[in-house]
């Protein structure tokens, strides 16, 4: 089992999820994957921070030009105050199914980056739980009852408080393989921002074949 820390407005975990789910296909069956909350916010004290998330989409956006990314197109008060909702929304659908989960870790990230959606609204997250429903076996009825009662609140504050503080993660995302390893270099690049003033600072574009880090990853696992 490969255990995947990341939060979900993180555009780094964004990219991390679109490359792991080219090449999962080789996998599935022999490699189990494990969402777990990494939250920004639960480190931070903040929520989502639009000019960074966005200067940082944009590097991406260089680096994998297939990154389904667009500018937010909705009114500035409408960008997502937290992502604790999401958070939570993943650990209801995970809970049904591994594909499910990786289902849903997928839709969230892609309503937020490419489709400018609140994640953090209910009305929304029931929307992306239909469509995740259309492609896998997700119980709406369940999910919704699920997420309304708060039954993984605490599971998702208890993942980031795991990872920021016992496993002292590097970062979002951070793969945790089954003997323990941690890997967080996951072919995005070096690069360094100015988080308080949204500024680049640094940037050292990877080099060599992306796809192949995460086959090695899933590789490690599978053994």
């Amino acid at each position: 089992m490969i255990e995947i820390y990341s939060s979900i407005e993180c555009p780094f975990a964004y990219l991390a999820v679109y490359r792991l789910r080219q090449v999962w296909p080789a996998y599935a069956g022999r490699v189990t994957l494990a969402w777990r909350a990494l939250s920004l916010e639960y480190i931070n004290g903040r929520g989502p921070a639009r000019p960074v998330t966005e200067l940082e989409l944009a590097l991406l956006k260089q680096a994998e030009p297939g990154l389904p990314v667009r500018e937010w197109g909705r009114a500035a008060w409408e960008w997502p105050a937290t992502m604790w909702p999401a958070f939570e929304a993943l650990a209801c659908a995970q809970a049904q199914s591994a594909d499910a989960g990786l289902a849903m870790s997928w839709a969230l990230r892609h309503a937020f980056f490419a489709e400018s959606r609140n994640i953090a609204l209910r009305s929304e997250l029931l929307a992306i739980a239909q469509e995740v429903a259309r492609t896998t076996p997700l119980d709406l009825a369940r999910f919704e009852a699920d997420w309304d009662g708060g039954r993984y609140k605490g599971s998702v504050i208890a993942d980031s408080r795991r990872g920021w503080h016992d496993l002292k993660v590097d970062g979002s995302p951070t793969f945790v393989l089954p003997d323990g390893r941690q890997v967080s270099d996951l072919a995005a690049g070096d690069i360094e921002i100015d988080e308080e003033r949204a500024v680049l600072l640094r940037r050292a574009p990877f080099v060599g074949d992306a796809l192949a880090v995460f086959r090695d990853i899933l590789d490690r696992a599978a053994r």
